[in-house]
């Protein structure tokens, strides 16, 4: 599964936020990357995205989380500027990191 199959599965079909995957997180620069659907990465600064939904701190972002995103420009480039979290889907469903497992064990006539 690609990562775009990843953000497509996990994403709200009912909002209108870009969606993509938070690929890295540096706590210590207070810095992270959103990975968008077409594989760019786009970095965030902690102190000036705006949180929405289920994560209220950048603490609690996770790397490999499908989020939300919207972007803006800034004397650095194009940012991240809002991030909307999405609820965490029960064990077992898309997303959870089954990835590339399903298929390895399967038994196939000969």
């Amino acid at each position: 599964m690609s990562g775009s199959d990843e953000i497509r599965e996990g994403r709200q079909e009912k909002d209108l936020f870009h969606h993509g995957v938070i690929s890295k997180l540096f706590s210590g620069n207070n810095m992270g990357v959103v990975r968008t659907e077409s594989g760019r990465e786009i970095p965030f600064s902690f102190q000036f995205v705006i949180l929405v939904g289920e994560v209220n701190k950048p603490g609690e972002l996770k790397e490999g989380q499908v989020v939300g995103y919207d972007l803006g420009w800034t004397s650095d480039g194009l940012r991240v500027t809002k991030i909307k979290t999405y609820p965490e889907e029960p064990h077992g469903q898309a997303g959870t990191g089954s990835e590339g497992k399903s298929g390895q064990s399967q038994n196939f006539p000969s």
